[in-house]
């Protein structure tokens, strides 16, 4: 009866995962709020997620605001970069396609883009967690790992547009759908990861 009570049993164990989860999410959430600091964020949301609830070598919280601290300054800037790009691939296709009747075409070229650039972010900010880079190197590597690996960038969008939409969608599942999106991410960027700190 005492083993029922202990946190580590199997019985409490789901609750304080899904209780990370909750947290790590909600930090991420309130962390992004001022926007510019989304990166910073989002790396800190990664590197959490691998060393608490992938390697459980840390508490959540400490190693969230660590991070945080540490990337703010590469964070703030890549936001900024991402967001102008972002604002491009939104307009840039107005710029081709005038005409009302091509709207059909206007959308998808605005979804295309759209996908392509959150197969880039998907790279970005993990990399930026791991690897400490000026922001042109970081944005050119994090290309090229995009590009090179384009079937995980494009399940890392799927997945990272999945949890977006139901973050936005519905309100229960908002507070652990962005840890989970980063856990299940872990999974394709780790083992490339590790290639390259091999090397």
């Amino acid at each position: 009866m005492r083993n029922l009570f202990n946190p580590e049993s199997f019985v409490w164990k789901p609750f304080g995962f899904i209780g990370d989860l909750a947290v790590l999410s909600l930090l991420w959430l309130v962390c992004s709020i001022p926007v510019v600091t989304l990166g910073a964020a989002s790396a800190a949301l990664y590197d959490a997620v691998v060393h608490t609830l992938r390697r459980k070598d840390e508490m959540p919280i400490p190693r969230f605001f660590s991070t945080l601290k540490r990337d703010l300054k590469q964070g703030i800037i890549t936001t900024l970069a991402a967001l102008a790009v972002g604002a491009a691939f939104f307009f840039a296709p107005r710029l081709f396609f005038r005409e009302p009747e091509n709207w059909r075409v206007l959308l998808a070229a605005r979804c295309f883009l759209g996908f392509f650039l959150l197969c880039f972010l998907s790279w970005l900010w993990p990399v930026l967690s791991r690897f400490a880079m000026e922001p042109g190197p970081l944005l050119g590597a994090s290309l090229r790992l995009a590009l090179g690996h384009i079937l995980k960038s494009a399940a890392m969008a799927i997945l990272w547009g999945a949890a977006l939409y139901a973050g936005l969608r519905y309100a229960a599942p908002f507070f652990a759908c962005q840890a989970l999106a980063a856990l299940a991410s872990t999974y394709l960027i780790e083992p490339v990861f590790k290639s390259y700190e091999s090397e």
